[in-house]
């Protein structure tokens, strides 16, 4: 590479990783205290009977967020599967733990399950409005069974019950299945009064939502209308959101817990804001539904308490996939992912395969960058035998800067040179830079990737991590990657400057590996390894083009 072609290439990767680092660290909010309403203790257990029966309060059909208050006692109910242990609480019919066997919260050995629910993740409420009716805010569901529950091959039921005086009769069904991360919940109504009620189902759910950079973030999730919208920043003002609700929750990079109403036509759902660090609180009404004397009415919906793994959340439906976010480069991000997968059936470790990938990537284009560097090579030798001329033109103007331009211009002209040809040279790197930033965020969001190591990497979804060092941590791929940099950088001739800008530009390219390894010193340890490599191979290819064009006689 020339100074025109290194200079481009250092334009190009500028934008590039400015983008990348420059939004996780300059629009980033940093992380906010979770804090959520804590429901009061149980003071009080209801009369033992098939059916528990409380008269409650009044209340009426909710407009806005309520943070849910109540006074009963509950019960909890374990359920273990092959992918996760919940807790049901029969206060309200609730999951209120998700812990996922297969999905540890760090690297650590001893390190506990990913909970998707729990500590200060909440799953939602449902609660049932009936107009004139005195009702409990949260239902306390009477059960009888054993509280540690195993999902068999055939799946598995929680039935929940609960009876109001004077004849509402309300029954809860909770179905879990083998392999799923998604259950299942039916609510059923049956009007045992006289007279003609009118009910509705609101389903409230609050959580805190912050982003800490890339690498850190909770964020609510919903696909209305088949838009997927993100909300991580604390809100100003409740947001409505118009359109048929397809789902909808709160999740992290890798994990989701998310409400898939499973019915159709416009309905309402917002989200408020609860207080100013972040807590926020999502709600969503079914349509008010009348209930004839003697009839009953039927409601069901699935939730999802698991990874972002798209396999799993296509199972649960309602293109639930597209809760993963893949960046603004979506569609290249899912080919890097692809790609990645494919090469790592073969190797089994996902470090091994960024360099099987990476080399697989050189040799595809070989050809082409050959050819683009080869010529840049030769207009390099060309500018190399005109250095006498050129030093010449800059002293004769050298108060008269145009006229200096101009007759440059017309040297370059003169000897078939086109200062704009250095522009071809930016092939390899415009080849480089989509891999870049697909490979970025494929390592950042993709639930493959998480926890992958090599070598002396545990993470390569992480900035490697080895020891601090006055309290900055010590990294090894980013020293590697500056070193093969500069490497490059040595081995690449530079042609004389034909301006005192080419100078400048040339002198800021000097310290170019140094200031890119600051820059790339938090980026995920996969995009250095990937990047490192990539050096490695561009001094390969340099030497075989410098011997392929040799310098100009007397260059």
């Amino acid at each position: 590479m020339n100074s025109d072609l290194k200079r481009n290439y250092i334009l190009f990767l500028v934008l590039s990783v400015l983008v990348i680092v420059g939004y996780s660290a300059f629009f980033a909010e940093a992380p906010k205290e979770k804090q959520a309403t804590k429901i009061d203790g149980p003071a009080s257990t209801p009369a033992a009977g098939d059916l528990s029966e409380e008269p409650g309060s009044p209340q009426e059909i909710p407009t806005e967020f309520q943070p849910i208050k109540s006074s009963y006692a509950s019960k909890i109910i374990k359920v273990r599967s092959d992918l996760y242990v919940a807790e049901i609480d029969t206060l309200g019919g609730k999951v209120v733990g998700w812990e996922l066997s297969e999905y540890k919260k760090t690297v650590e050995t001893d390190s506990v399950p990913v909970a998707v629910i729990g500590e200060e993740k909440k799953s939602f409420d449902t609660i049932l409005r009936v107009k004139n009716e005195k009702m409990p805010e949260l239902i306390p569901f009477s059960y009888k069974g054993g509280t540690n529950l195993v999902v068999g091959p055939e799946g598995l039921d929680v039935n929940l019950a609960w009876r109001k005086p004077g004849g509402i009769t309300v029954r809860k069904t909770i179905s879990f299945y083998p392999g799923k991360y998604f259950i299942k919940e039916n609510l059923e109504i049956l009007n045992g009064t006289q007279r003609q009620i009118n009910q509705k189902v609101y389903v409230g759910w609050e959580n805190t939502v912050y982003e800490s950079g890339s690498n850190s973030l909770y964020e609510f999730i919903s696909m209305v209308g088949g838009e997927v919208k993100r909300t991580k920043k604390p809100l100003k003002e409740t947001k409505a959101y118009n359109g048929e609700t397809n789902w909808f929750g709160f999740g992290d990079k890798y994990f989701l817990g998310a409400f898939l109403p499973e019915i159709g036509g416009d309905r309402g759902l917002y989200l408020q804001p609860l207080d100013e660090k972040g807590l926020a609180g999502a709600g969503f009404s079914y349509p008010e539904q009348k209930i004839a004397a003697g009839k009953s009415y039927k409601v069901g919906w699935k939730s999802y308490f698991g990874p972002k793994n798209e396999p799993d959340l296509k199972e649960a439906g309602y293109s639930l996939e597209k809760s993963i976010d893949y960046g603004y480069a979506g569609v290249l991000t899912k080919i890097a992912v692809v790609l990645l997968k494919f090469v790592n059936d073969f190797f089994s470790n996902f470090g091994i395969s960024i360099i099987v990938l990476t080399i697989a990537l050189r040799v595809i284009f070989f050809p082409l960058t050959v050819k683009s560097m080869k010529s840049m090579k030769a207009m390099q030798n060309k500018m190399k035998s005109l250095k006498p001329e050129i030093d010449a033109l800059k002293e004769k103007y050298k108060d008269d800067k145009s006229t200096q331009q101009a007759e440059m211009m017309k040297l370059y002209t003169s000897n078939d040179i086109n200062p704009l040809s250095s522009l071809g040279g930016c092939l390899p790197l415009l080849i480089q830079l989509p891999v870049f930033i697909a490979l970025y965020f494929a390592l950042l969001y993709s639930i493959d990737l998480r926890h992958s190591s090599f070598l002396w990497v545990n993470d390569l979804s992480q900035p490697e991590h080895l020891f601090d060092v006055l309290g900055i941590p010590f990294r090894v791929l980013p020293l590697l990657m500056g070193v093969s940099w500069f490497l490059s950088q040595r081995l690449t001739p530079m042609t004389t400057p034909g301006s005192e800008t080419m100078e400048l530009q040339m002198k800021l390219m000097q310290f170019m590996p140094i200031i890119f390894t600051v820059m790339f010193w938090g980026l995920p340890s996969g995009l250095i390894l990937y990047w490192t490599v990539s050096n490695i191979l561009s001094v390969g290819q340099q030497l075989y083009i410098n011997r392929q064009v040799p310098e100009p006689e007397g260059g």
